[in-house]
């Protein structure tokens, strides 16, 4: 036996034996061999049965509370029929796949939002390792004379930065209601009172309306031009509303009035819509010339925000301005002939005959990730993303889906327990639009006519500090932390292309933000290990490790097998015909290979409420697969920045080794 320490303290036992006790069995067996051990070299000589019986004895104390999870990757973890959900089948422990490092760097990425400063927030998010920036640039944002944005200058700056620092924007095409599309705002008094419901309104000044494209404005939301102006009658100010007003008007109040360059989505077909779809799709091809024009040739389009808010200009479109509806949509907007899919199949389109380069994402299914199946997606349409969130706190049973209807629990068992789990909740069944439905390889084999390689984005993802009831500071920021490891280490090696964290700044520490939060006061010389908070410390450890990462043609198949050592913490209790779910049900093996014969592997315990302290526990690892021999065995924790210890029975093209786990991933470093 020898011990190696090259950075890390390992220990090679071939025989299975430790001088660390895995438990308290262990550890009575240890105590009773350092009692019995000078009795028994007394009558080693003249007693060997007692020798061997000792040794027995000594081994099944260490064998004692082992809990192995056989077989660890199970395919029939994806068993439960639509619409169905279970507490108990674990989806991303179907398949197992080691991912290139290489791509896991590329796909680390954030929600760019930062006010001020750009230069130090850029760099400081560069330097922990973000390689790709999601950046809005709304319709909303592009002149009415349409030859540029309103905020060109400040949208430059950013991607001449983004340039710089070799980052890969994913630029978002949205139009949220509150400025959907290039427009003009002013405001005018009203001259009589209109109560709640009215259809009327006596305006001072009437003179820059123009009917049916301009309307009262903040009503009842952020939305230009909510209630539309149908009819003036210019000797009296009176205007015809397209909809009863949805609150009281006073007498001399001012109201702002929008009005729309182009009208929000009318069917397929119609002139109104071909005018809005001619609109949208030249201000796309603006923002690609802009982005272009800053020398980043490769970087990707989303197509819509999220549907669950800020859509009414789309979803029912003009429909959602009158009131009765004036139009009929018999197609479903998001399916073939639908007047958004259309919408997207003319953007797709003259975005790959002027930049064949650029991927086109099909952002309508952030919210909603199975509406439309990948297959009847527009042709040419590179990937689709997802908003999972689900990071806050949820209480079982309270919180189950179909509560009120037991059949669809496949499990016949409702457990009791709280969630805050920094993946969220999409890796799971706890709802049965698991994303692991559209994640897992064969369906990962899915895509839109003419796209041979289909990609999937998360193009939001974080935590909210309070939802999960952290209020304190500091707590906040390891919560942040654990969300930003767990989270990229894990989505990036179970199907998710890139993924983009939100957000890069808030003011508030509590909030989302990773950037420090007096991020304006900071001189632009500021260095990284000066300012940078924990997650952004934490980041730039996790990528440090994967440094040396070059691209792979393919790589090694490995497999383990894994046994838990001592007492292992529980998820939830069961009942008499259900077991509890157990900490290493939910062990989490993660292998990324940087290059021909160095591999990391991110591994921890995907405990359910991150807010609640865990102890270490040990895991008994024996993984196969290498095509060479691994030598060097480390275990890294890039939240401390600290190697820690770990015991190597076996190495070679198999190895065997026991570890410490927490909640978070810790790096095994093989080459």
């Amino acid at each position: 036996m020898t011990f190696d320490f090259n950075d890390t303290l390992t220990y090679d036992a071939g025989d299975g034996f430790s001088i660390f006790p895995d438990n308290p069995y262990q550890f009575i067996g240890l105590l009773l061999l350092i009692i019995g051990l000078p009795l028994a070299l007394m009558f080693i000589q003249r007693n060997r049965i007692l020798r061997i019986c000792s040794l027995l004895i000594f081994s099944l104390l260490t064998l004692c509370e082992e809990y192995p999870v056989r077989p660890y990757i199970d395919p029939s973890h994806l068993d439960v029929p639509w619409p169905g959900h279970s507490f108990y089948k674990i989806p991303w422990r179907a398949f197992l796949e080691t991912k290139s490092g290489y791509d896991f760097l590329q796909g680390i990425g954030i929600n760019y939002n930062v006010p001020e400063n750009e230069e130090l927030a850029i760099r400081l998010l560069a330097e922990a390792g973000f390689k790709t920036f999601r950046i809005e640039i709304g319709w909303g944002s592009l002149s009415w004379d349409e030859k540029g944005l309103n905020n060109q200058e400040h949208i430059e700056k950013i991607l001449a930065l983004c340039k710089k620092y070799s980052i890969r924007p994913t630029i978002l095409l949205n139009a949220h209601h509150g400025v959907p599309c290039p427009t003009q705002f002013f405001t005018t008094k009203l001259l009589a009172d209109a109560p709640k419901g009215s259809r009327t309104v006596r305006l001072a000044d009437v003179s820059q309306i123009i009917p049916r494209r301009s309307g009262l404005s903040n009503l009842t939301d952020y939305w230009a031009g909510e209630v539309l102006i149908t009819q003036i009658d210019e000797s009296t100010g009176e205007c015809q509303l397209s909809k009863p007003l949805p609150k009281d008007l006073k007498a001399g109040d001012n109201l702002l009035i929008a009005t729309l360059k182009y009208l929000p989505l009318h069917p397929l077909g119609t002139k109104e819509f071909e005018e809005t779809a001619d609109g949208w799709v030249k201000y796309a091809l603006i923002v690609c010339d802009l982005v272009k024009k800053a020398g980043l040739n490769s970087f990707d389009i989303e197509i819509w925000n999220e549907l669950t808010f800020g859509s009414n200009f789309l979803e029912r479109g003009i429909n959602n301005y009158y009131d009765p509806p004036i139009v009929e949509f018999k197609v479903n907007f998001l399916h073939p002939g639908g007047h958004a899919w259309e919408l997207a199949r003319r953007t797709v389109s003259a975005i790959k005959e002027k930049y064949p380069q650029v991927r086109c994402i099909w952002g309508f299914s952030n919210t909603t990730f199975f509406h439309t199946p990948i297959e009847e997606l527009p042709p040419m349409t590179d990937g689709q993303s997802y908003h999972p969130y689900g990071t806050g706190t949820r209480r079982f049973p309270q919180d189950e889906q179909y509560r009120d209807k037991p059949e669809l629990n496949v499990d016949g068992y409702s457990p009791q327990f709280v969630m805050r789990m920094p993946e969220g909740w999409a890796h799971t069944f706890l709802q049965t639009e698991s994303l692991m439905r559209l994640l897992n390889p064969t369906a990962r084999l899915r895509h839109p006519p003419k796209t041979e390689r289909f990609y999937h984005y998360m193009t939001e993802h974080g935590v909210l500090p309070p939802e999960c009831g952290v209020n304190d500071e500091e707590k906040a920021w390891l919560l942040k932390a654990k969300t930003v490891l767990r989270s990229f280490c894990f989505w990036l090696n179970k199907g998710i292309d890139a993924m983009h964290y939100f957000c890069a700044y808030d003011p508030n520490p509590l909030g989302m933000g990773l950037l420090p939060t007096n991020l304006s006061s900071l001189p632009k010389e500021a260095e990284f290990q000066e300012v940078a908070t924990l997650p952004l410390r934490a980041l730039k450890n996790l990528v440090s490790a994967f440094r040396d990462s070059v691209p792979l043609k393919e790589t090694d198949k490995l497999e383990v097998d894994v046994i838990g050592l001592g007492k292992q913490g529980i998820i939830f209790e069961g009942n008499r015909e259900h077991p509890p779910l157990r900490y290493p049900d939910v062990f989490a093996f993660l292998p990324f290979q940087i290059d021909e014969q160095s591999y990391i592997i991110a591994v921890y315990v995907m405990t359910y409420d991150a807010t609640e302290p865990m102890k270490e526990e040990r895991y008994r690892l024996q993984i196969k697969g290498f095509k060479k021999p691994i030598k060097q065995i480390r275990l890294y924790d890039p939240l401390t920045n600290k190697y820690t210890p770990l015991k190597v029975i076996q190495r070679g093209k198999s190895i065997t080794i026991e570890i410490p786990l927490v909640d978070y991933p810790r790096l095994l470093r093989l080459s």
